[in-house]
């Protein structure tokens, strides 16, 4: 099996014996996970991206403290980059009431700059929340008040097929400089199975080399529009797709798919807005429909026919594909296709379809314009 640190792992779970449902704003996420954690007995663990102590996140902090304080084990994984402006007070008060915190790749200085600006830029962008052994969420939600107006994507599950997700945790864990000790009994090697296909229910946990350019999450889309025989829709907040993609997108639309890509109008970050622009041009001309949402949208999930469907961390992007860890979970079960294709679809309702990208760019503007997205596409 891969080492801890640099593998792509898919862990596979062959019982149908679960319960789920999806959540599609941040909010609704924000409400059942609250819950969750309040009804904990046992443990919490949870891997995000983003936690702040704004009004949003201390109402978690404040409730992770007291569940601490009432003898759940409560271990937190926060990327540094994240979750950078997360208080050191508020940090003292979680680890004051029992809570264990580790940070992804702590931004410690470093004689070896090469070293330090390589490792700097990968990030821990997955986002699982693990209860009592036996409740997952897994999708794309953080936790700060910028947020709770935004459409999101999480999926709530229940059952044996959560402890799946505790390898991972324990993994990921260590390697943000966890004691061992503390979550030895997760590591169970036999729980984890790489590349297998796809059946039922599957967990996807991302963590790519950034020696060997490879990607198992790149892949997963791209066999995905391999697969397709009707129709592909992917929903993502950010878009920069590269040559492949593309030429996937040219072949599934010469086979009679319908591809179609719900994008937000206006991300929350600019820079994305304009990188996103610069390939509309280029996806509508290979076959594809864009949709774009006029509500800030920060889903990532995609649905192939009604056969199978994936929610995750992942964008359309290198820095989801070759740098930084993921998650996500992909499910042929009907019924859970059924439903993610019932949001996609009011989603694309709700959109405008882009079919007019507008006057050609010629000249110096032109030539500009693909220096740089061609210049920011591989940091993005």
């Amino acid at each position: 099996m891969a080492g801890i640190f640099f593998c792509d792992i898919v862990v596979d779970t062959m019982s149908a014996d679960f319960s789920y449902k999806f959540y599609n704003t941040t909010q609704q996420a924000w409400d059942a996970m609250y819950d969750s954690i309040s009804k904990a007995q046992k443990s919490i663990y949870w891997e995000v991206f983003i936690l702040l102590d704004d009004k949003v996140g201390n109402r978690f902090i404040d409730l992770l403290s007291a569940k601490a304080k009432q003898g759940v084990e409560v271990k937190l994984i926060l990327d540094s980059m994240g979750s950078f402006y997360l208080s050191s007070l508020s940090e003292a008060r979680l680890k004051g009431a029992g809570v264990k915190i580790v940070w992804f790749n702590k931004l410690r200085p470093t004689a070896n700059l090469k070293d330090w600006f390589r490792r700097v830029s990968k990030r821990n962008h997955r986002k699982i929340l693990i209860i009592d052994e036996s409740i997952g969420y897994i999708g794309g939600v953080n936790v700060h008040v910028q947020s709770e107006n935004w459409d999101d994507l999480v999926v709530k599950l229940e059952g044996k097929v959560v402890r799946s997700l505790l390898y991972g945790f324990a993994k990921s864990y260590i390697k943000s400089g966890g004691n061992k000790k503390d979550v030895k009994e997760y590591l169970h090697p036999k729980i984890a199975k790489l590349n297998e296909p796809i059946e039922n229910v599957k967990f996807i946990l991302h963590s790519p080399s950034q020696k060997i350019k490879r990607s198992t999450l790149r892949q997963m889309y791209i066999n995905a529009l391999k697969t397709a025989k009707q129709t592909f829709t992917i929903i993502s907040p950010y878009y920069v797709p590269d040559k492949k993609f593309l030429q996937m997108i040219a072949q599934a639309n010469r086979r009679g798919v319908k591809v179609n890509i719900l994008l937000p109008a206006r991300p929350d970050h600019k820079i994305m807005q304009y990188i996103a622009r610069a390939f509309y041009e280029l996806t509508i001309r290979a076959g594809a429909n864009i949709y774009l949402l006029k509500n800030m949208n920060h889903a990532k999930a995609f649905s192939v026919d009604n056969k199978f469907g994936s929610v995750g961390s992942g964008n359309i992007n290198s820095r989801s594909f070759y740098i930084d860890e993921e998650s996500g979970v992909q499910f042929s079960q009907s019924d859970m296709v059924g439903e993610l294709n019932t949001i996609l679809n009011d989603w694309q309702n709700e959109g405008v379809l882009l079919n007019n990208i507008g006057k050609k760019e010629r000249g110096w503007k032109k030539r500009l314009k693909k220096w740089w997205v061609r210049f920011l596409k591989d940091y993005v």
